[in-house]
């Protein structure tokens, strides 16, 4: 087994990732070796996945590595990998496209346990989009549902302040857990900063493939998308238009066999195309009202807890 110190250090390295990280284990297991240490995955990567480092790069990796760990210990940031025995089962059932490496920080429980809803839509939403948002994630965490989003600006940030207003009336509402697409230390948006520590305070969670102070790159949010997907029995796009990175969310979503919900009211405005392909498609069932929403979403939360008891 690969050991955590191992783990970081090779995605520290600029063409490692979780797949690779991922077949070099899978291969380490079918050949059934024992006693590897780091060199001997360097020289697997570089024979097996043509990955080539020099020991330049290998001993900055190293360095890096290791103030990861430190800063981690500092700021009281948890490192779960796939090889942990808390490693959720959640991200287990995405196989290959499962992240090698979280950082965490807050209740990690929401990864683990409950029923879990994304509320995803437009960075730059309308006003009613910002509404349907908000009073949506908060019936829902009023029902013991789990608020997913990425801690962006729009319908993201309406998602989880609805379930921080749930939060401050009744202890036992859902929480919110927010997927980041740069290091935790990194809040993105800055807008958002005090936003991620309301989430801490009201027992939620953030979670990234980032190390801590890590920005993020424009790949990221494409990556945090899927994590959105994987942790979700549920998603609930508010609204979107046909190119927006939620396009991104919903396509894994059905690659993952989620239940989507689109909102279906004004369904003619350029900021609904998503909405309205989706639905039109029949890869997502229309919302028209908040009873149509708390219908379904009570009706499936019921349906998986009944599954997850068998």
């Amino acid at each position: 087994m690969i050991n955590k110190f191992d783990l970081i250090t090779l995605m520290q390295l600029n063409n490692i990732g979780s797949k690779t990280v991922i077949q070099l284990h899978e291969e380490i297991q079918n050949q059934r070796l024992i006693n590897l240490n780091f060199n001997d995955y360097i020289f697997m990567l570089k024979g097996k996945f043509n990955k080539k480092n020099t020991k330049e790069e290998i001993d900055k990796a190293k360095l890096k590595s290791e103030n990861i760990l430190e800063s981690c210990y500092l700021e009281n940031i948890k490192i779960i990998s796939f090889l942990d025995s808390n490693y959720p089962k959640r991200f287990e059932k995405i196989k290959i496209d499962k992240p090698a490496l979280l950082y965490t920080k807050g209740n990690t429980d929401i990864m683990k346990e409950g029923y879990n809803l994304a509320v995803i839509g437009s960075r730059k939403a309308s006003e009613e989009g910002i509404e349907i948002g908000y009073s949506y994630a908060k019936k829902a965490a009023e029902y013991g549902v789990n608020i997913i989003s990425g801690l962006a600006l729009g319908c993201d940030t309406s998602g989880h302040r609805g379930v921080l207003a749930s939060n401050k009336t009744n202890s036992k509402t859902g929480r919110t857990l927010a997927v980041l697409p740069s290091g935790i230390k990194n809040i993105y948006p800055n807008d958002n900063e005090e936003l991620a520590l309301e989430i801490l305070k009201s027992k939620g969670c953030l979670i990234s493939e980032k190390s801590p102070g890590e920005p993020p790159e424009k790949y990221d949010y494409i990556l945090r998308d899927r994590l959105q997907a994987a942790l979700s029995e549920a998603l609930l796009i508010i609204e979107s238009r046909l190119n927006g990175g939620t396009s991104h969310t919903a396509k894994y979503g059905i690659k993952y066999n989620k239940k989507l919900m689109c909102i279906g009211i004004n369904l003619k405005n350029k900021g609904m195309e998503l909405n309205k392909k989706l639905i039109e498609n029949k890869d997502a069932v229309k919302i028209n009202n908040k009873k149509d929403f708390v219908d379904i979403l009570i009706r499936e939360r019921n349906e998986h807890s009944e599954i997850s008891h068998q």
